[in-house]
């Protein structure tokens, strides 16, 4: 920033917060409307916010929100909900970013004492550099002639109902929550949360067309819903139309079963998207052709691991053993030490500095890529994000850090 040396932080406040907003909005060429800004304040810490002004301009923006994210296996750890990250185009590759990035990093660990960051990134090729690493999630694209399920699927007899907006968050609150208990990378809801994303379904935030909120039931309990949007090709609402869901979270194989079959049999929908499902989901199990789903891998939510020790501590292991971790990280210095994890009690595993010799050494993106489960060995190596110094480590470290079942973050924020 030694070109701008007269930046300025400064508070955010109830006088300040729609300035906040806008200069957020022109960042991603977004029009900050009365909708965009009340979206903003209604979950917006303003104490936690960064705003670097240049005389009484703010150029540069960052926020976080504290809550909890799911672990492997059915664990919980406070996190900082990363958003709002903005540069202002007049300002952009003069180091804006990355001394925000710096700023916000330690103040997670050191203030908010949270052990762990995860953001949702408009580019993929940011936030590396900051230590974050991705999970993994698909997107589907399909014509409905060709999604047909193979003749032996069986249904379980269960209910499904059209939500009403209030119905739709309850039951958007109730099934997330109670998927934190089976699959990591899942942020904790409050009803302030789910309220915010399907309002940004009704209001055509998100999308063009009418937006629709169904639930699926098993003894009036929920164990599943979908939200989606129809997009049709013309004014008068005829066809070919789209059908483009946003959200589809389930309990269970037999929710999941009816929930995609639900899906791709509505009527006067020609092709259908689904913007993001788990990595392991079982849609292209189902169908007799599951090449035409065009499933595509892509980058899901980033992952940081903040403070080595209380994040290394906070999840349990699947196998007992002991590692050494030699870890590097240029942002918070109090990160780069070697660490022993004794994983030996899988449920309260111990982490602790040591001055032994590391088995591997690992950048902190490295670290944070494994941290969750699923993670390719030879790609960490190839990238130059682990360097093992103990070859009888290895099979430990596969071992240790696997997780059966993928993380996938269905809230947007």
């Amino acid at each position: 920033m030694k070109q701008f040396q007269n930046l300025k932080r400064k508070k955010i406040n109830a006088g300040n917060i729609s300035d906040f907003a806008e200069a957020e909005a022109i960042a991603y060429t977004a029009l900050a409307n009365e909708y965009y800004i009340n979206r903003l304040k209604k979950l917006a810490n303003p104490d936690r916010a960064i705003a670097l002004f240049d005389e009484n301009k703010i150029i540069g923006t960052a926020n976080s929100f504290g809550e909890s994210i799911s672990l492997p296996t059915n664990k919980k750890a406070k996190v900082a909900a990363v958003s709002y990250v903005s540069v202002q185009p007049t300002h952009r590759r003069l180091g804006i970013l990355s001394e925000m990035m710096k700023i916000q990093l330690n103040e997670i660990h050191s203030i908010y004492k949270e052990p762990l960051a995860v953001l949702w990134p408009s580019e993929t090729a940011i936030y590396g550099r900051f230590g974050y690493a991705p999970t993994h999630e698909k997107h589907y694209s399909i014509s409905r002639n060709n999604a047909k399920f193979l003749p032996q699927i069986s249904f379980k007899d269960l209910e499904i109902n059209f939500l009403s907006k209030k119905e739709a968050i309850e039951c958007y609150v109730q099934v997330n929550n109670k998927l934190m208990k089976s699959r990591p990378g899942v942020m904790e809801l409050t009803k302030d949360w789910a309220e915010r994303r399907i309002e940004d379904l009704i209001s055509n935030h998100l999308s063009n067309g009418p937006s629709y909120f169904v639930g699926i039931f098993d003894n009036k309990t929920p164990v599943g819903i979908v939200t989606y949007s129809i997009e049709n090709s013309n004014d008068y609402g005829n066809m070919p139309a789209s059908l483009h869901i946003w959200d589809i979270l389930y309990l269970n194989i037999e929710s999941a079963i009816n929930l995609w079959n639900f899906c791709l049999n509505i009527d006067l929908v020609e092709e259908i998207y689904a913007k993001g499902v788990p990595e392991d989901d079982v849609l292209e199990s189902l169908l007799i052709s599951p090449g035409d789903l065009n499933a595509r891998l892509t980058t899901g939510l980033w992952i940081r691991v903040v403070d080595v020790i209380n994040a290394l501590e906070a999840r349990t292991y699947e196998q007992n053993g002991e590692i050494i971790l030699k870890v590097e990280d240029s942002i918070i210095k109090d990160n780069n030490n070697a660490y022993l994890l004794n994983t030996s009690a899988k449920s309260s595993p111990k982490c602790e500095i040591t001055n032994n010799n590391p088995d591997i050494e690992i950048t902190i993106q490295g670290l944070s890529e494994i941290y969750l489960g699923t993670f390719d060995l030879n790609n960490l190596i190839a990238s130059g994000n682990i360097n093992i110094k103990n070859e009888k480590i290895i099979n430990t470290i596969k071992e240790i850090f696997k997780t059966e079942a993928k993380p996938f973050c269905p809230m947007h924020f």
